[in-house]
């Protein structure tokens, strides 16, 4: 039976929300161009106020951090009435209404897992159409979406806090000192390499990162490296937000670079309250991204260490990555993982105010210059000093005990600091779960029996165990409703992959090499006297080519070609079957064998998904061809959201396809059955089946297919060789069906109208390589409106 404690606070929270639905709307949010609302409400009801969630399209390749997660629960959970901003990556409206937050974990499932197994996860793709990548999980995975403390650190007695504790709060990065240490130098406070992958900054080979530049320094980073400050402005394009001006200040903070950036895509807005930028003051500029890289990468001594606040942001927008960075804004990170501003932190540490309001835009040369100072700070003073000061409590007594202490009069009465604080200590570091009970909201954790327990719950908080889906679902239904926050974990799979130990490798190579196996097609017969240059011109008019090579032991010359993206060796099936090279007709398709016999059900499954209905593949594209042209023209059939066409990362020419984004599915389904020519080439299309945020992951897959399809299947398709026994892939097969019928039962029985839902797909880290996991969100309908 549920607590009744719990029953009350659920009915009171039932009330609320019914008082706040009677509320005027104060302000309206209108989707603009810069958003994509969440499909996963677009059967929604239309009630004013009802929550909905969404996403900015210039991140259309959207991978997040797990610190990314914890930012929407900490938000969903707690909201601005507690302090908690909105998330940086997407945006949560009406989060006061929300009647709960849940989040579901699949242990050990992966982002591979579920499109390789989309046919059996039908209603997990139906309910939850808001996907973002997520990288392969650390050890305390659940620890770190939930800002959790460990059990080891629940148990601590209430010692004075360290500095160590007061800045390793809620995500942030922890220091390479011991608490203590007098004075360590500036290496201590490098991000590590799985800090970086942790605050989503820009590495070589990680999602959405293929075309950048890397700045090349590769050098031995000793205490004496030198310190460089930096800071970019943006204005808002097509394609996003581009890059309009960089500064850079060396250790002294003398400006040794101040440039202004002309974007390649036609600019809808310069942000000039934000940049600075006028269309007057960028009229005349001809220097583009390609010239700072190359000019940047000029600049920088092999050993540079790169500081700015929030650098991850600037690194982004000069498309560059770069090994050695330190980060102001996670030096002097606050409570519940919230990040200070840069012009606090200049008035409150430094003295010194920035960005003034009687200024227009903020100068990135000035802001640089402050980024560094504060680590330099931080670097001399030492981290047991800098914990003295006592920056939240005097944000707060800002905001709430001094109203009239604003810009100027707080730079006045605000002196440098040394370390002579107040003598108060940061706040202690908090877990959301302890949030929330500090908050007076309820919560519950439903674990498989006899699961280790990695999460300090609130005493409060029950631990519920199931053996069984059916218990689950029984105690499911029973308790969450009567729960503001619960979280469900099942742990089927893993433990099905526990208890066969050879799956784990053999499966990611195999899932692996059928993914690329879906990228191939053979392509033939051709004459005698053919040259494989003359059969590339033909074929790569659909996408680019990973790999071609000519089939040996055939009577007739065949090619295996393996594309790099899935639409790719679609189009061949569809555009060049039939078609004439001189002088013969080949046939183009795909490999016949066990595995591909669902294929054309899974393609027609992936055209259906919500995130796909919207989105053409266009290939064959001029290499002059420009965004521009390509928005203008396709504009003809509807209003276009976005345009991606991916970059060669050494020429940074595009690389003659890409992705059209419409609002809705009708222009797309028009577009599709139009014949559209620019350039004098006429445009091969197709419905997309890769979205967004899965395109540049399976296009990076080291996996080589065709090693093993090409020897093992001939021309025609014959198998030559079978596969082992699929006894364990029907295994696998069954445990995801049981898990979709699970969650899908969870979503529609046990949660109530209103209720954020996150189900969490963490991937998986083993010996035999690294799979990526995935985010997937919804917020819960009315059951009378769910069809």
């Amino acid at each position: 039976m549920a607590d009744p404690a719990r029953v009350v606070c659920a009915l009171k929270r039932a009330s609320v929300s019914s008082l706040e639905g009677c509320e005027p709307k104060t302000r309206k949010l209108s989707a603009t161009a810069d958003e994509i609302i969440d499909e996963s409400s677009h059967h929604a009801p239309h009630t004013k106020g009802f929550p909905r969630l969404s996403v900015p399209s210039c991140q259309p390749l959207c991978a997040i951090s797990h610190e990314q997660v914890c930012e929407l629960l900490q938000f969903a959970a707690l909201g601005k009435d507690h302090g908690v901003k909105q998330p940086s990556w997407c945006h949560l409206r009406h989060q006061r209404r929300l009647s709960g937050v849940s989040v579901i974990v699949l242990q050990g499932v992966s982002q591979l897992h579920f499109y390789r197994y989309y046919l059996q996860l039908g209603n997990i793709g139906r309910r939850f159409q808001l996907r973002c990548s997520l990288p392969p999980p650390p050890p305390d995975f659940l620890s770190t979406v939930l800002a959790a403390r460990g059990a080891a650190s629940a148990d601590r007695t209430r010692e004075q806090p360290t500095a160590q504790d007061s800045l390793c709060s809620s995500g942030t990065v922890r220091l390479h000192c011991e608490p203590g240490s007098d004075k360590p130098g500036l290496t201590s406070y490098l991000l590590s390499r799985e800090d970086r992958e942790r605050y989503n900054f820009p590495r070589e080979g990680a999602p959405g990162c293929e075309l950048y530049v890397s700045t090349e320094c590769d050098g031995q980073v000793t205490d004496s490296s030198p310190l460089l400050g930096l800071d970019c402005e943006m204005c808002l394009t097509e394609k996003g937000k581009e890059l309009t001006r960089v500064s850079l200040v060396d250790g002294a903070g003398c400006c040794i670079m101040d440039e202004l950036v002309k974007p390649e895509n036609r600019i809808l807005d310069y942000l000039t309250r934000f940049s600075g930028i006028t269309k007057v003051l960028l009229n005349p500029v001809r220097t583009r991204l390609q010239d700072v890289q190359a000019r940047l990468k000029q600049l920088l001594p092999r050993d540079a260490v790169l500081v700015g606040h929030s650098l991850d942001c600037d690194l982004r927008a000069l498309q560059m990555t770069h090994p050695f960075v330190i980060d102001s804004s996670l030096l002097f990170m606050r409570e519940f993982g919230l990040r200070f501003k840069l012009k606090f932190l200049a008035e409150a540490v430094l003295g010194r105010q920035i960005q003034c309001e009687d200024r227009e835009g903020h100068d990135p040369t000035e802001d640089a210059r402050a980024a560094l100072e504060l680590a330099q700070y931080f670097i001399r003073e030492g981290p047991d000093q800098v914990a003295q000061l006592s920056l939240e409590d005097l944000l707060k007594r800002q905001s709430d005990g001094n109203k009239q202490v604003n810009g100027s009069s707080l730079a006045g009465s605000c002196k440098p600091l040394n370390g002579a604080g107040n003598g108060m200590h940061a706040p202690r570091r908090s877990s959301l779960l302890d949030n929330l009970h500090a908050a007076g909201l309820s919560g519950i954790h439903i674990v498989r029996k006899g699961q280790e327990d990695r999460i300090a719950c609130p005493k409060r908080w029950p631990r519920i165990e199931y053996s069984c889906e059916t218990e689950l679902l029984a105690k499911a239904s029973g308790e969450i409703p009567a729960s503001f926050f619960s979280m469900v974990q099942c742990s089927s799979f893993s433990e099905y992959a526990q208890s066969n130990p050879s799956l784990w490798g053999a499966s990611q190579r195999q899932m692996q090499g059928r993914l690329a196996e879906m990228c191939t097609v053979y392509a033939g017969p051709f004459p005698r006297d053919f040259t494989l240059k003359s059969a590339r011109r033909l074929l790569r008019r659909c996408g680019p080519i990973r790999s071609m090579k000519l089939i040996s032991g055939s009577h007739k010359p065949y090619v295996a070609v393996e594309y790099e993206v899935l639409e790719a060796a679609q189009l061949a099936v569809e555009v060049l079957n039939g078609s004439e090279l001189e002088g013969s007709f080949i046939k183009v398709q795909r490999p016949v064998t066990e595995t591909a016999v669902d294929w054309d059900d899974l393609f027609h499954a992936l055209e259906r998904d919500a995130l796909n209905e919207k989105l053409v593949y266009v290939a064959g594209l001029s290499k002059s061809l420009t965004q521009e042209a390509l928005l203008q023209r396709f504009r003809e059939f509807g209003h276009v959201e976005s345009v991606l066409l991916p970059r060669d990362p050494s020429g940074g020419k595009h690389r003659r396809y890409g992705f059209i984004k419409f609002q809705g599915s009708l222009s797309a389904t028009a577009a599709l059955s139009s014949e559209i020519v620019l350039k004098r080439r006429r445009l091969l299309k197709c419905r997309a089946v890769t979205p967004f945020h899965l395109h540049t992951w399976s296009s990076q897959l080291s996996c080589r297919a065709l090693e093993h399809t090409a020897s093992q299947h001939s021309p025609a398709g014959g198998c030559a060789q079978q596969e082992p026994p699929g006894t364990q892939e029907d295994e696998v097969k069954e445990l995801m069906m049981r898990l979709d019928r699970t969650v899908e039962r969870l979503y529609s029985e046990a949660l109530p109208s209103g209720t954020l839902c996150v189900l969490l797909l963490p991937g998986e880290s083993s010996d035999d390589g690294n799979l990526p996991g995935l985010l997937m969100a919804g917020i819960k309908e009315d059951s009378s409106d769910v069809g």
